[in-house]
């Protein structure tokens, strides 16, 4: 009985919380919609003009470049568990306060957006975590002519801990590093492709990622992934058919490096018009930190149902080889993952998530399963005014006692976006 309730982590000891936790939820869900609908009985009309005379006064147009606000945004986030703790955890009210600025650009042939935020989180009763988070992110395409193209991308992130109000909040957890901890990533990716026939296209893909971890005893990390490949497309039975080898070189500080040589097909298949999967399966040929040769396998499916234009559903599962921005070592993982989102309402979005993953470091045999519950609630209370309600729930087990815990998080958000 042990064995099974600490699995799904129903223990008498933290049983109290879980029920407070809930509690919490239902006096949310209560007042959450009463107070969309005491902001919606206003006139919305003039409350959108107020917002577009205020965007009008602070953006800026120069050459077909539009510089403006994107985003003002007041968060509060209850967290039973902000140190990731298996034991003595702590909980706190968190207000995260956030200003967003963005330029962008579109033409006939190019398009150029670059967008970046800076937040506050304010801690109620650990005023030691009061951190500054970052998010810049640069998003660039542009046609040569009507068979080729690129597209470029730039994401950097400096935050303490997976926020949980971005997307994959749940998945971001697994094979991490407990605890909080600061962190610089930045990820650069580079996509040329050119339709050489009909129905033949060639790409070539680049990939880079730095990972730093000031003030810590962690080693910093970069990840080079220089790729290529060729899709086919089948008319008759809209099928795409893909082929690819990729190259991943990763380096530690502390000299520790791995490389991973990539190989093989994928598919496409729409099998109704709004049904249709994705899969892939080849081989890793991998020389590992501690310079063992792996050659392991590697699947990666997904089914995607578009019901109609307010329902979209999606289930997947991977398997594979990976390496980490957190342990100079190779992680063996599978993961499952469910998502339904459905638009209620005309102003009124759902969505519901579930993640399950399973991994092994491969040298240290350090294990990982994570369990995650994602379920939220997206309310336009005008059309530059948005309510966000969210609830998620997490549970790392592994066989390391100390590694392990589990978290609630209930997530309460007003936007102004522009």
């Amino acid at each position: 009985m042990t064995k099974i309730t600490h699995l799904y982590g129903i223990t008498v000891n933290n049983l109290t919380r879980h029920l407070k936790t809930i509690l919490i939820v239902c006096l949310w869900a209560v007042i959450f919609p009463a107070s969309l609908s005491s902001i919606y009985a206003f006139d919305n009309d003039r409350l959108d003009l107020t917002i577009t005379r205020f965007l009008d006064a602070l953006s800026y147009k120069y050459k077909g470049f539009d510089i403006k606000i994107t985003e003002v945004s007041v968060k509060e986030t209850f967290d039973d568990n902000i140190t990731y703790a298996n034991k003595n955890e702590k909980e706190d009210f968190i207000t995260n306060a956030r200003l967003g600025l963005g330029v962008n650009y579109e033409g006939k042939t190019r398009t150029f957006e670059l967008t970046g935020d800076i937040g506050y989180q304010a801690f109620t009763k650990n005023s030691n975590f009061n951190n500054i988070t970052q998010h810049i992110n640069l998003n660039f395409k542009n046609e040569f002519s009507k068979r080729d193209r690129i597209n470029l991308k730039n994401v950097l992130t400096h935050i303490e801990a997976p926020s949980s109000d971005e997307e994959g909040f749940t998945s971001q957890q697994f094979g991490r590093s407990r605890g909080r901890f600061e962190f610089f990533q930045n990820k650069f990716d580079i996509n040329y492709s050119n339709d050489i026939a009909k129905q033949i296209s060639l790409f070539v893909k680049y990939a880079n990622e730095i990972n730093i971890f000031p003030g810590s005893n962690r080693s910093n990390s970069f990840l080079n992934k220089p790729g290529m490949g060729l899709s086919y497309l089948f008319r008759p039975t809209k099928t795409i058919f893909l082929f690819s080898y990729d190259f991943t070189s990763v380096q530690f500080e502390n000299d520790q490096d791995a490389t991973i040589h990539t190989i093989g097909p994928g598919i496409r298949q729409y099998i109704t018009k709004k049904l249709f999967f994705d899969g892939g399966t080849g081989v890793d040929f991998i020389d590992s930190f501690d310079d063992e040769n792996l050659t392991k396998p590697f699947v990666k499916t997904s089914l995607t149902y578009i019901v109609d234009e307010r329902t979209r559903a999606r289930l997947s599962f991977d398997k594979k080889y990976t390496t980490s921005p957190y342990f100079a070592d190779i992680f063996n993982n599978w993961r499952t993952s469910a998502s339904l989102t459905r638009q209620m309402l005309e102003r009124l979005v759902c969505s519901l998530s579930i993640f399950y993953g399973e991994g092994e470091y491969v040298s240290s045999s350090f294990e990982q399963r994570l369990l995650g519950v994602n379920s939220s609630l997206n309310y336009d209370i005008s059309r530059n005014l948005k309510g966000s309600l969210a609830y998620t729930y997490s549970q790392l087990g592994s066989n390391s006692e100390t590694a392990e815990y589990s978290k609630n998080t209930i997530f309460l958000g007003l936007t102004a976006g522009f």
